[in-house]
């Protein structure tokens, strides 16, 4: 695998990180530390069993926030 450079502090737009701690495909540190490095992004913790998150427990929490996202864009 070729190194790719870490372009995310380059992103200019506002960006919507969701993630859940269950996921056992993507970690949650992983979530954590995009957004700690996008300029201007939120991260939103979903209580998902998965990454699936739209199964998830509090997806109408999720989707309501995702609406919210979109339409201050």
């Amino acid at each position: 695998m070729l190194p790719v450079p870490d372009c995310a502090a380059q992103v200019g737009r506002p960006a919507l990180v969701i993630a859940t701690r269950h996921d056992r495909s993507v970690s949650f540190a992983h979530a954590e530390s995009l957004a700690s490095v996008l300029p201007n992004a939120e991260l939103v913790e979903s209580r998902a069993d998965s990454h699936m998150i739209w199964f998830g427990p509090d997806y109408p929490r999720i989707a309501t926030k995702i609406g919210e996202f979109l339409a201050e864009g």
